[in-house]
C-alpha cells in the first residue's frame, strides 16, 4: 500500500478516534505511529524503537523550555501576580478589549503554552463585566491573542522548531522583526473587530481584580519575563550559544527566577501544578514526536516529493501539508513538528527562502482549528456559546490570518527567492 495512503488513513483515524473517543493526544498520536510504522511493513521492534526514540527527541529540545513555562505561569498565578501584570498593562492599555488581546499575546510566549495562558488571565478577565456578551468577547480575544504569540514568536515551541529543522543558522532578530509585526496585526485587527461590536466604555479600571497603587510596578510580577528577555543577548554575545542552546538557557533562567523571587510558601506547591501541567503538555508533543520519525525514517518524504512534481506546486505544498495536518490533530505545535519532519528530508526546503518557509507551515497550522482543536472545545466551555458562534468567533479569523500569512510568504519568497 502506499505510504501517501497510508498517512491520510493514519491522519484520518488519529482525528475521527481522538474526537468521538475523546482520547488525549498522546495516545492517538503514538497509536497513530505504531498502526503507520505496521502498515509499511517494519517489524514491531523497529516500530517500537522509532516510537521511543522520536519520543526521546522532543523530550531532549522541548522537555526544559515547555517544563520552565509551566512553571512560571503557575508560579504567577498562585501568588496573584497575573493581576498585578495586568495591571501594569492596564496604565498602558487603557482599553479592556486591548488590553485583553495584547495580555494573552505576552503571556503565552514565556509560558509557550496558549492554553496556560488562558487559563491563567481567564478569571482575571472574568472580573471586568457582568455583561456576558462583553464578557465573551474578551475571552476571544484573550484565546486569540495566545494563540498568535505562540504560533508566530521566536522562541516557542511551534517556532524552536521549524528553526531547528531548516535553518539553524538563520537570524531569530530578521524572523521576529517581521513575525511579530505581523502577528500584532491581526491581534489589533480582532481588537477592532470587538471594539464595532461592544462599547465598554463602563469598564472600570478597579474591576481588573486587583486595585493598583498609583505610581507603582510590579518588578516581581514581571522579572521571570526581563530575564528572559536579557538572557537571550547574553546567551548570543557572551556565551556564543547555538538557537538549541539558547532556548534552553533562557528558560532556565526565567524559571529559576521564578522560584528564588516566589514566597517559600508557595515554592513547592508552584513546582508541582508546573510540572503537572507541563508533563501533560510535553508528552503530547513526545506523541508528535513518536509519530514524525516513524513518518521521517519510512519512504512518505520521497513519495510525497514525487507526488509534489505531479500536482500541487511547490509554493502551496507546505501551507496544505500543514493545514491538513492540523486538521487531523489540532494542535499547531504538533503540526510544526510534523510537518517539519516530513519536508526536511525533501528538496522542498532548499527551494525556498527560510522567511517564506516558516510563515507558510505556520499560516497552513492555522488554517483549520475545528472539531479537532482543543481549545475550540475550551472556548465552548468557557463562554457557554453554541458551535456556530465559537467557529465564527475563534476559527473563522484564524483561516483569514492563515490566508494572509501564506500570501506574505509568498510575497517575501518573490522578492527574496534562494539562489
Amino acid at each position: 500500500m502506499s505510504t501517501i495512503l497510508i498517512f491520510l488513513i493514519v491522519m484520518v483515524a488519529i482525528s475521527v478516534i481522538g474526537f468521538k473517543f475523546k482520547l488525549p493526544p498522546f495516545f492517538t498520536l503514538v497509536g497513530g505511529a505504531i498502526a503507520f510504522g505496521l502498515m509499511i511493513g517494519s517489524s514491531p521492534d523497529t516500530v517500537f524503537q522509532q516510537v521511543a526514540l522520536g519520543c526521546a527527541s522532543i523530550f531532549n529540545s522541548l522537555g526544559i523550555p515547555i517544563l520552565a513555562g509551566s512553571v512560571i505561569a503557575k508560579y504567577l498565578a498562585e501568588q496573584g501576580l497575573i493581576q498585578q501584570i495586568v495591571s501594569d498593562l492596564r496604565t498602558l492599555l487603557k482599553r479592556p478589549p486591548t488590553l485583553s488581546g495584547i495580555a494573552g499575546y505576552l503571556i503565552a510566549v514565556p509560558s509557550t503554552c496558549p492554553i496556560t495562558a488562558f487559563i491563567i488571565l481567564t478569571p482575571v478577565i472574568e472580573f471586568f463585566t457582568s455583561d456576558e456578551r462583553k464578557r465573551s468577547l474578551l475571552i476571544y480575544l484573550v484565546a486569540i491573542g495566545s494563540v498568535l504569540g505562540v504560533a508566530y514568536v521566536y522562541p516557542t515551541p511551534v517556532t524552536y522548531t521549524l528553526f531547528d529543522a531548516f535553518a539553524p543558522d538563520y537570524s531569530p532578530l530578521i524572523y521576529n522583526l517581521v513575525a511579530i509585526p505581523l502577528s500584532l496585526l491581526f491581534v489589533g485587527s480582532m481588537i477592532w473587530y470587538v471594539r464595532r461590536q461592544c462599547d465598554f466604555a463602563d469598564i472600570t479600571h478597579e474591576q481588573i481584580g486587583y486595585k493598583r497603587e498609583e505610581g507603582s510596578f510590579h518588578l516581581r510580577a514581571w522579572a521571570p519575563f526581563l530575564v528572559i528577555f536579557l538572557a537571550i543577548p547574553v546567551g548570543y554575545l557572551l556565551l556564543g550559544l547555538t538557537h538549541a542552546g539558547l532556548l534552553q538557557f533562557i528558560m532556565l533562567a526565567g524559571m529559576a527566577t521564578a522560584v528564588i523571587t516566589a514566597k517559600q510558601e508557595v515554592r513547592w506547591s508552584g513546582w508541582v501544578l508546573g510540572a503537572k501541567h507541563g508533563g501533560v503538555v510535553i508528552f503530547d508533543i513526545c506523541g508528535a514526536g513518536a509519530l514524525g520519525y516513524i513518518i521521517q525514517q519510512s519512504s512518505f518524504p520521497a513519495d510525497a516529493s514525487i507526488l509534489l512534481a505531479t500536482s500541487l506546486p511547490i509554493f502551496l505544498f507546505p501551507f496544505v501539508l500543514a493545514a491538513l495536518i492540523q486538521t487531523a490533530q489540532g494542535s499547531r505545535i504538533v503540526t510544526s513538528y510534523l510537518t517539519a519532519q516530513v519536508l526536511a528530508t525533501t528538496v522542498i526546503p532548499s527551494m525556498l527562502n527560510p522567511l517564506a518557509l516558516f510563515l507558510m507551515i505556520i499560516g497552513g497550522a492555522g488554517l483549520i482549528c475545528f472539531v479537532t482543536d482543543p481549545y475550540f472545545w475550551l472556548l465552548h466551555r468557557t463562554t457557554g456559546d453554541d458551535v456556530k458562534t465559537v467557529f465564527k468567533r475563534y476559527t473563522v479569523p484564524q483561516i483569514l490570518f492563515g490566508i494572509v500569512t501564506y500570501l506574505c510568504a509568498l510575497l517575501i519568497q518573490f522578492l527574496m527567492p534562494v539562489r
